[in-house]
């Protein structure tokens, strides 16, 4: 239950209910109200808790269930965003369950014209492997900027911040190769 994720990885992380209510500006009555699931978050709280926890938004999306298939077909593919987000991403890779857990996530991304994936560079343990599709993105690895077109990649190294910004009047389209797998990262927005 979503409660009950909130609260486990609160506590593993060692964050008190003040200290989650402090950096998400959520109150400690509706926080502990989320934990006992006593109410139903919307999106934009998901996303507060998931960065203030460093876990991804779908953790606590009810996706990490799954029937154990190891195959995803285009039709069951989850796509995450936010009303008025200038990014969606799809999950090309099987969500983890309690038999297999993916080494690697791939994620399909569609960045608006004149956007970028974040408002913040993010730092996180796994090498990523960034491959645009279509359009054209500048990819920001710390103070390098790298220009990308369609059919070129680059890696990204693990704990070094980046950003994928397009600055083109179209969209943007590629895939993220996240290895070992982000299913419960230490990443974060620099700030």
């Amino acid at each position: 239950m979503l409660g009950e994720q909130v609260r486990n990885v609160r506590k593993s992380r060692g964050i008190t209910l003040k200290s989650l209510a402090e950096q998400t500006g959520l109150s400690i009555g509706y926080i502990s109200q989320i934990e006992r699931d006593l109410t139903d978050p919307s999106l934009s709280t998901l996303r507060k808790l998931s960065e203030a926890l460093d876990v991804p938004t779908y953790l606590f999306m009810g996706v990490a269930e799954t029937d154990n298939r190891l195959t995803t077909r285009k039709n069951e593919v989850i796509t995450l965003s936010q009303p008025n987000s200038s990014i969606r991403y799809h999950l090309l890779t099987p969500m983890p369950s309690a038999e297999f857990v993916p080494q690697s996530l791939i994620i399909r991304f569609e960045l608006e014209p004149h956007s970028k994936d974040g408002d913040r560079p993010v730092i996180h343990p796994s090498e990523e492997i960034i491959i645009v599709e279509s359009g054209t993105v500048e990819v920001v690895i710390g103070t390098e900027k790298i220009h990308l077109e369609e059919g070129d990649s680059t890696l990204v190294r693990s704990k070094l911040p980046h950003l994928v910004i397009n600055e083109k009047d179209q969209m943007a389209v590629g895939m993220a190769i996240f290895t070992p797998a982000i299913w419960f990262p230490t990443s974060r927005r620099m700030g």
